[in-house]
């Protein structure tokens, strides 16, 4: 039987790119969607009225935004009152009020069963900002549709990975998260002086609560900061005591690099930083780790890359598990099915074994009944035995950027390491015996203990830091900052005309089919109607 083929019937006169083009640019929203997130103390809500003034700009190329900053606190306050809670003062500097709204944000997302119930309640308030710019109800749940006039929105601040995923699905290409960077003595320090009743050990349990609490539906601002497309170091006060501006105080530099990336009314090209972390952003993807996929790029005191590395399982011969091998004979633990055994990871089951071994071997753990004991071994996987790593098969991806660089002869003296996720203390050692410089890290790993075990030979401040190359006698573990790997391709992948192709002429075109931050007004099923309407 002939295979049955769709027909369109397509008016000859109506082959035009331009009229679908056009249809597809009268329905853009036109607006942007920002969050901001960082640790308590890093100083979120300063960086997002930066942000706000900046895109205020009238010498904006295509003219100023029409701004407003909404506050995940006044969200928390609101679902607080409905639900009957007493409501800590304005800008309280009691510790125990601000407590207090974390305790009713954890409440919040517990009571609504949803993680991103805060989340939900900012993009409310989007929406009824935008009804009251327009003159509409916002009671009813019809859509408020955008009038395509150029609105930003800043949520400041985002506290849970959750909201971030929810707010990159409804705005897709058009949400940008930017992650702010600070130092820990410094945050702990602003949070002593900021709150009368702080002092260091609250400071630090506060700092630690919204870091990643313990439930889930708590604060988990650790695991939603590495989500960030964007990150700023504000470790730096914006003013020195005397109330004079502090000149090394880049804020507002940063973000205007990033306001001129999201436009492409300049042609921003990346820092050797950022490109060194898309190449070891790369690099993760090629790991079939079951735990978690680990990249990292080995750059040169010229700051070219000289060698990449991600964690998987070491081959015979040199180097790691990947393309170019006999599948067959694969037995990684994500493939230990092709010889005929159930895939399962190495580290967990080891770790296992241990828990099995201790229940066994202690008489008032071996006795329990059943359902006691899968508390205890619940319990005992949550200890520090759940946190051994060193059963894993794979080579960890610092290690296998090293070795590929040793391999090929390449020397790692004064080079600078860039890695996805925060090395561990295995790794830190063997960081520093090989004369590595710097390392520069996007996710926190809660596991690693390098920088209690190797305090002597690594530090996180980057003040008063000299390179172990130049006589310095510490490594320097830092934050990335600049273009996050997620926003790379479109922050610098050229996608309009840089000239005029007849004169030669420098001249930035605007994107024919709208920029790589375009959201659209409508649903691609009304956007199919509007292309059948015209047809």
């Amino acid at each position: 039987m002939a295979e049955k083929v769709a027909v369109v019937n397509i008016k000859k006169s109506q082959v035009t790119s331009k009229k679908s083009q056009e249809l597809f640019l009268d329905n853009a929203a036109n607006e942007i969607f920002f969050g901001v997130v960082g640790h308590v103390g890093s100083g979120t809500s300063e960086v997002a009225k930066t942000l706000h003034d900046l895109l205020e700009d009238d010498s904006l190329p295509g003219g100023a935004f029409d701004v407003e900053i909404l506050k995940a606190r006044d969200i928390i306050k609101i679902w607080a009152k409905e639900n009957g809670h007493a409501l800590p003062e304005d800008n309280s500097a009691d510790l125990d009020d601000v407590t207090k709204l974390q305790d009713y944000g954890d409440l919040m997302r517990k009571e609504n069963t949803d993680y991103t119930a805060v989340a939900r309640g900012l993009i409310l308030r989007v929406r009824e900002t935008r009804a009251d710019k327009k003159g509409e109800e916002s009671d009813s749940d019809i859509p408020i549709l955008p009038d395509g006039k150029r609105r930003a929105y800043i949520l400041d601040s985002i506290r849970h990975p959750a909201e971030v995923l929810l707010l990159r699905r409804i705005y897709q290409e058009a949400f940008a998260l930017v992650g702010v960077v600070c130092e820990e003595e410094v945050r702990l320090r602003r949070i002593e002086k900021k709150y009368d009743n702080a002092g260091e050990r609250r400071a630090k349990e506060f700092m630690k609560r919204d870091s990643k609490a313990t439930e889930k539906f708590g604060q988990r601002v650790s695991d939603a900061f590495h989500l960030s497309d964007f990150f700023l170091d504000n470790s730096l006060e914006k003013k020195h005591a005397d109330g004079s501006a502090n000149e090394d105080w880049t804020i507002n530099e940063d973000l205007s690099r990033f306001i001129k990336i999201i436009s492409h009314a300049e042609i921003v090209r990346p820092k050797s930083d950022e490109t060194a972390m898309y190449h070891a952003y790369g690099a993760q993807m090629r790991s079939a780790c079951l735990s978690r996929q680990v990249g990292a790029a080995l750059v040169s005191k010229e700051g070219n890359v000289v060698a990449v590395g991600s964690n998987e399982v070491p081959r015979a011969g040199g180097g790691v598990y990947g393309e170019g091998f006999d599948a067959s004979k694969d037995e990684r633990c994500a493939y230990k099915a092709i010889a005929g055994v159930e895939p399962y990871c190495s580290n967990t089951k080891e770790q296992n074994k241990i828990i099995d071994d201790l229940i066994e071997k202690i008489p008032e753990l071996s006795k329990v009944d059943d359902e006691r004991k899968k508390i205890l071994i619940k319990e005992l996987r949550d200890s520090k035995i759940g946190s051994l790593i060193e059963f894993s098969r794979a080579v960890h991806a610092e290690m296998d950027a090293i070795l590929t660089a040793t391999r090929q002869g390449v020397s790692t003296i004064g080079c600078r390491l860039f890695v996805t996720t925060f090395p561990c203390h295995y790794c830190a050692r063997h960081i520093v015996t090989t004369g590595i410089d710097e390392v520069q890290f996007i996710e926190p790993y809660l596991k690693s203990k390098a920088l209690d075990l190797h305090h002597d030979s690594i530090q996180k401040k980057i003040t008063d830091w000299k390179a172990p190359s130049d006589g310095g006698e510490r490594v320097l573990f830092r934050p990335f900052t600049g273009v996050a790997p997620r926003l790379y391709r479109r922050a610098f992948l050229k996608d309009r005309d840089l000239k005029d192709n007849d004169t030669g002429t420098f001249k930035i075109s605007a994107p024919e089919w709208g920029s790589p931050w375009h959201l659209s007004g409508t649903s691609y099923v009304q956007l199919e109607a509007e292309l059948k309407k015209n047809d």
